[in-house]
């Protein structure tokens, strides 16, 4: 069986794409599972030896055993099915390379699971953490700090925290180029205070420890540093925090998400930042605050009503719209007015898209109008000339609702 998991290995490295951690993990779950049979299972293996494992043999019982075992070890309900996660994987590669006739996961199903709220840390408890007095000014002090300012502000894994190199970062644009599940790159913009503090870091770093192989974040000697090293730093600093449940790099993902929600950030541009697959990986963080609520409230038909103007929410994507930007935005989405005189909010999305590309500026235009709602997306290599596309696109739209309206 071994030999079998090292080959499904390779394909998950080879074939597609996986990263080391990825496969790292499948590998620690598979394996463990091999133990399991090699200790528990009479008949499971070919010899009296106990070795090779015969994988003919094994079986939706088997695997059922392991599960009921893994739970009277104190594993929780989450890991057991991230741990039958890897073995479908497994078991369905085999099956693909006809080494199986019957899949033994067929049958299986994993514990239920509750499906808790992640925890996040608050924005003024977030500020008492980044106090920057309560961390020394040396080369240390400066990279652990900055480590929590990165999660914070980027909403990154810790995996790829630890895989910045310095050649990943566009300092004229503000751009953070890093590497998530599968070996995908994305861009994340950063504001003006976190160059700030990369810089300076970056100074005190090539003075004291230097950067070997050209890791942004790295050790006293210069090497990479590790992901077990930036857990205790988190750890470490989150338990400041009293209140706090869980205290790990992720936590502070779950808090950028948070935060940006709770700031107005739409659920699709939250998504794209965190590298997520799916909205349905984003929506868990879509629990609801007190301030949130007061904002649903001024839908209630009690609430206090003010007079209808329109409202144009201007937001780039984790990084500062200039003046001269924002003006001309406004100046553009106000003209719309003009085709339809219902509109109630224009909501302005900018992102910056595939690096490689001169074409990477894109810009959405959301129209939230009386009886329903519009709206345009368009890329170019400037966000002027997408914001005239978008905005173009949106008047032929409401001159087509007006009709519609006429028309009933």
């Amino acid at each position: 069986m071994d030999i079998l998991i090292k080959r499904f290995l390779d394909y998950l490295r080879y074939e597609r794409n996986y990263s080391s951690y990825t496969v790292e993990a499948y590998g620690e779950d598979l394996h463990q599972f091999e133990d399991y049979i090699t200790r528990n299972v009479e008949g499971a293996s070919e010899d009296s030896g106990g070795h090779p494992i015969d994988i003919h043999r094994i079986d939706a019982d088997i695997v059922r055993n392991w599960i009921v075992y893994l739970l009277e070890q104190k594993i929780l309900p989450v890991s057991v099915n991230r741990k039958l996660s890897s073995l479908k994987s497994f078991f369905k590669f085999l099956m693909k390379q006809e080494l199986l006739t019957i899949n033994p996961m067929r049958l299986v199903t994993g514990p239920k699971t509750g499906k808790p709220l992640p925890s996040f840390v608050k924005e003024k408890e977030m500020d008492f953490v980044l106090d920057e007095e309560d961390y020394n000014t040396d080369f240390i002090g400066m990279r652990d700090r900055l480590i929590l300012e990165v999660f914070y502000e980027t909403g990154i894994r810790r995996s790829e925290l630890v895989g910045i190199k310095d050649a990943d970062i566009d300092w004229d644009a503000w751009l953070l180029k890093v590497t998530g599940k599968r070996n995908k790159q994305r861009l994340i913009p950063f504001g003006e205070r976190l160059d700030r503090l990369m810089k300076s870091y970056i100074e005190i770093r090539n003075k004291e420890a230097g950067s070997a192989d050209g890791w942004f974040f790295v050790r006293k000697n210069g090497e990479q540093l590790s992901t077990g090293i930036v857990y205790n730093i988190v750890k470490d600093r989150l338990s400041a925090i009293p209140t706090l449940a869980k205290r790990s790099p992720h936590i502070l993902r779950h808090s950028f998400a948070t935060s940006m929600l709770n700031n107005g950030a739409e659920l699709a541009a939250v998504k794209e930042l965190l590298g997520h697959s799916s909205l349905s990986s984003t929506s868990i963080y879509t629990h609801t605050t007190f301030e949130e609520l007061k904002k649903v409230y001024h839908a209630h038909p009690r609430a206090l009503k003010k007079e209808v103007f329109m409202d144009i929410r201007i937001q780039a994507i984790h990084f500062v719209a200039s003046a001269n930007l924002e003006a001309f935005i406004q100046k553009k989405v106000s003209k719309l007015e003009q085709y339809y005189d219902g509109i109630l909010l224009a909501e302005v999305t900018l992102k910056v898209i595939k690096p490689e590309t001169a074409q990477n500026k894109q810009v959405g235009i959301r129209l939230k109008i009386k009886n329903g709602d519009c709206f345009a997306e368009k890329v170019s290599d400037s966000f002027e000339s997408a914001i005239d596309d978008a905005v173009e696109a949106l008047e032929k739209q409401l001159i087509k609702f007006k009709e519609k309206i006429r028309a009933k």
